[in-house]
Parts: C-alpha cells; structure tokens; sequence
C-alpha cells in the first residue's frame, strides 16, 4: 500500500521516481524526532513533577520541624516558670520569716517542703546589709563569709527593687559548689535595703531534668538566657555551661522583643546547623530557646529523595535509550528507503526489509518499556514507603502513557505500510455500546460527568465488522471526550443512517474546539489550540488520526462539530457490512 495515491508518481529522466518512497523517508526521519520529542517532554513532566513534590515534601517537613521546637520551647518555658515560681514563694515565705526574727530551716526541711524539686535547691542564705552572711540552712561556717562583691548582691544593693534576680552560676561561699542564684532583696517597712536572700539551685540536677525530658536528642541543644543577654545555662551533649553573650548572635534582636518564635542558627563551636525555637518565660526575666540538628531530622528526607532521584535518573536512562533505539532505527530505515529509491525493482526487497523493521522496532521498544513498567509496579507494591509507593506509581503511570503512545505510532505504521488486517466477525452494537459505558463511567464519574447511553429501537443490532477495531475507534472518542470535559455531561446516541449502517453520534458538553480548527483534529501530531489546554490535557494528536485510518479500514467515515465552551459532537458512521473490496484477501 503506497503513502501517497498513484497519480502522485512521476517520471524524471533516467527512469521512474516514486514521490511515496520520498514520502516514507520524511515519515521515517518524523518517527526518530517524534521519540526524542516523547523523551525529552517524559523526563521534564518527570523531573517537574519530582520538583514540585520535592518542594510540597520539604515544606511539610520543615513546617511539622517547627511545630516540634516551638511545641518544645514553650513546654521547656513552662517548666523553668513552674520551678521558678516554687522558688520564689519559698524565698518570699522565708524572707518574711526572717524579718519577724525566726532563722532559716535546715536543709533536710527545707527539702522535705520543696519535694517537688528533688533537691535542686542546695542551701538558702541570707546576707545582711554589709553583705555579710548572718543565716543558712547550712549551718553557719565557723569563718565569716561576705558576698558584698558578688554581683547578685551589688545589683539590689544598688536598686533596691522587689523583684526575683537570676544570676548565672558562680561558686557559693558556703556550699562550695557551682550553683544558680536566686536572690530577692530584704527590705524593711520603709523599702529601705537590709540585705538579701539568695536560694542556690543545683546546676547538675538542673540538667538531669533536661536530660530525663530528652532535650538532647537529635543533636539537641538547651539554654536558658537572661533577657539582659548573659547565658544563665547552656546544655548540649557535650555538658552544660553558662556566662555567653547572646547578644552577639545576630538572632538576638528578635529573640530579645518577640515572645516566642524560630530561626535557623550555624553551629557554635560544634559543627551542628540548627533549628532554634524560643520562648519568654512567664514573669520572669528570662527565655529559654531549644534547638535541634538540622542534619540529623533531615536524614529521613534526604535518604528517600536520594532514592527518588536515583529512581528518576535511572527512569531518564531508559527512556534516552528507547529514544536512542528509536532514532536508531529510524536512521536504520532511512538507509534502507534510500536502497528502495535507488532501484525500484528492488521493491519488494525493501518492503520485506521493512517488515523486518517493524518486528524488530516492536521488540526493541517494548522490552526497556515492559521492564519500566514490570519494576515501577514492583516497586510500588512492594515497597514499605507510601511517598515511593506514590512515585513509583507515577512511573508506572508515565510508562503505561508511553507504551500507549508507541502502540498507537506502531498502528499508524502498519496501516500505511499495508499490514493491518481484518478480522470480520458479526458484532452485536448495543452489547459492545454498554460495555464501553461500564468501562468508560469510571473515569466519567471521578470527574462528575454524567456518561449516559441512547439506542434508537430502529437501529439494526448487528453489523458485520472487525470487533477489536471498533473498540479501539470507540475508546478513543470517548476518551477524548471525558478528558476535555472537566464537568457537565456526555451522551452517547446509536441511530440508523439509512440503509447502509448506523450513527454513533458522542455529544459532549466540554471545552471545544474553534470551529475554524475542527479540519485540524484528524492531523497528525496536531494538538489544536494546545496552548490554551492545561498540560494534563495536551497529547501528541494521534488518536483521531488513527481513528480516521481504522474506521477507513471499515468503511466507515468520522466526523467532528464543536464550539469553544459548548461541547464537541463526534459522528462516527459504521456500514453494517464492510464491502467486500475492503476483506483482507
């Protein structure tokens, strides 16, 4: 079967030359461009696609990320005030005992009244106004001891404010041993400074806390900042320390106005980029910020991706394959049509050669496309991950477009080259009409289109056609008219046409087509108006085309109305028996 009709031959000097083997060779430079063009727009929905859920995957992470430090911080915040507060009324009891003459408890009663603290409280003290120490829960040491120089004394000394002062810690005079200070100023009736009573809280239990609350994990960090800047207490793996200046980080004026909040911190010493919340402890003048390892709460994200892209570049590789295959054989082909158009004799030589062609372009496609398809499903039932069961889904989807597309191409070939054949068989119309509805409703109603059915009662059952050919023609009209319909309605109606055969007319209610473009549709690689179609909705305008060509094949005849924004009516003529010129013989 020639390309082209026969008057499109011509003589030229020197003998005959064959307008159709020019033709074949233009067709078969198409194909290897066609498949560059498929690869090349497969991997950049691919890659786009992987883009995007990258992008959705990673604001999911980082956002569930935030959530947990600022959640931390604030429950960190909430139990540094709750300590505090049991503190503070215990200072402001005994501060008040005091004035009235009584001494300090012991310690062992001290601690049987703040159980709650476990012993984080070491001793209570008590200085006068000279700064020297006149009570203890200790016990008085047997050598004077004066704190006039230390600061936590100076600061009241110098303003004598009631209110609760944190120092960083220091080494107590009478405990000999590191500890926070708390400290509220004596005041007698007047406001007038008497001295102070300090409280000196345990830093290692302070830690043990911290620790038994799992603030460490994932390379973690705690600290517990004045709001004059000064490090009251900082934890990490590594121990705890205190006395940095915070007002060097650049983060600083935002930690020191708002009352909560998150930002990203480079590491301080110790090689860990971390996510920072904070959070102003209630009453006091203090804030606690929590961190954590980016590196380390990114580990699961990045291993999967790491995944995923090995996924994608491998998908990438076989696709450049299949397209390299394909323009392989294209060039393969040309070469052989160039022997055709060299000596038309050897006619029936290329012809047999081109049948070669196309069994080993089957074969050759087929299997990197089966083995894409075979390990993208592999993967997405086997695989314990639902975000790489989604995306080997995806592959899978892309691969089953792609092995269509190449079906359809290999269909337009045999047709041209004369090997598609007949199988004329009696074929009952309103049985083959309900199964594409079954087959067709379920996509119909995922998008809420109603897909509906009507058979004229004069319509003659049964034609006598090639069954498998109209199924094919039908899904691919009827396909069409689902994806362009984004809502609305499709009917479906089968009438006589006369004597000949029958109707089946698919009237939509979808974004049609300019009615100065619907001669366009039945081109091939002809996307009309695609530009104006979302990208789910752009093909590569074959499936009309090969419609076109079966239903030529039957006899029959496809037509297309439409209109933008009012629908598309397809009419699709089918003889209720192929001629006979038209049986393979």
């Amino acid at each position: 079967m020639s390309f082209l009709p026969s008057e499109l031959r011509v003589n030229a000097v020197g003998g005959t030359w064959n307008i159709a083997a020019w033709w074949r060779l233009v067709h078969a430079m198409g194909i290897a461009r066609l498949a560059w063009i498929a690869c090349s727009l497969s991997i950049a929905v691919l890659g786009s696609a992987a883009l995007l859920v990258h992008r959705a995957d990673q604001r999911g992470v980082n956002n569930a990320l935030d959530a947990n430090v600022s959640l931390n911080a604030k429950g960190y915040a909430k139990f540094v005030m709750f300590n505090l507060a049991i503190v503070d009324r215990q200072l402001t009891v005994l501060r008040k005992q005091h004035l009235q003459g009584l001494r300090l408890p012991a310690q062992a009663a001290m601690n049987s009244q703040l159980q709650e603290l476990n012993g984080m409280v070491l001793q209570v003290t008590v200085a006068n106004v000279e700064g020297q120490v006149v009570d203890t829960s200790l016990g008085m040491p047997g050598m004077p001891v004066s704190i006039a120089d230390q600061v936590h004394f100076q600061v009241f000394k110098n303003n004598s404010e009631d209110r609760l002062f944190i120092s960083e810690p220091v080494l107590g005079r009478v405990s000999n041993k590191l500890s926070l200070q708390l400290v509220r100023p004596m005041l007698d009736p007047d406001g007038k400074f008497m001295g102070v009573i300090v409280a000196s809280i345990d830093p290692e239990l302070l830690k043990n806390f911290f620790t038994d609350l799992k603030a460490l994990t994932h390379q973690g960090r705690l600290s517990i900042i004045g709001l004059d800047g000064i490090v009251r207490f900082r934890l990490t793996n590594q121990g705890f320390s205190a006395g940095q200046d915070a007002q060097a980080s650049p983060n600083w004026k935002q930690v020191s106005t708002l009352p909560a909040g998150i930002y990203d911190e480079p590491d301080l010493g110790d090689g860990i980029y971390r996510r920072i919340g904070f959070h102003r402890v209630e009453g006091y003048p203090l804030l606690v910020t929590v961190g954590t390892g980016l590196h380390e709460q990114l580990q699961n994200f990045n291993s999967r991706w790491n995944l995923i892209r090995s996924l994608a570049l491998a998908l990438a590789v076989v696709l450049t394959v299949v397209a390299t295959t394909i323009a392989r054989l294209a060039k393969k082909q040309k070469r052989y049509l160039d022997l055709l158009e060299e000596n038309r004799l050897r006619a029936l030589e290329g012809n047999q050669i081109k049948s070669n062609f196309l069994a080993s372009l089957s074969h050759e496609l087929r299997t990197p496309l089966n083995s894409i398809l075979g390990f993208s499903e592999l993967i997405r039932d086997t695989s314990p991950e639902p975000r790489i069961i989604q995306y080997a889904g995806l592959i899978h989807k892309s691969g089953t477009h792609l092995n269509a597309l190449v079906n359809t191409i290999l269909d337009l070939t045999k047709i041209e080259s004369g090997k598609m054949g007949l199988t004329l068989e009696p074929v009952q119309i309103p049985e083959l009409m309900e199964m594409l509805i079954t087959i067709h409703k379920v996509n119909a109603d995922e998008k809420n289109v109603e897909l509906s059915l009507s058979i004229n009662d004069l319509v003659q059952n049964t034609v006598q056609s090639d069954r498998a050919k109209l199924v094919q023609v039908m899904n691919n009209v009827i396909h069409n008219a689902i994806k362009f319909t984004p809502t609305g309605s499709i009917l479906i109606m089968v009438k006589p046409a006369g004597n000949e055969g029958l109707l089946i007319s698919v009237i939509d209610t979808g974004i049609g087509v300019a009615s100065d473009k619907t001669s366009q549709v039945f081109e091939r690689f002809n996307t009309v108006d695609a530009q104006a179609f979302s990208s789910c909705l752009k093909g590569f305008g074959l499936g009309l085309a090969l419609c076109r060509e079966l239903l030529h094949l039957l006899h029959g005849k496809i037509t297309l109305t439409s209109n933008v924004a009012y629908g598309t009516t397809v009419d699709i003529f089918i003889p209720y028996s192929v001629p006979a010129e038209r049986k393979p013989a």
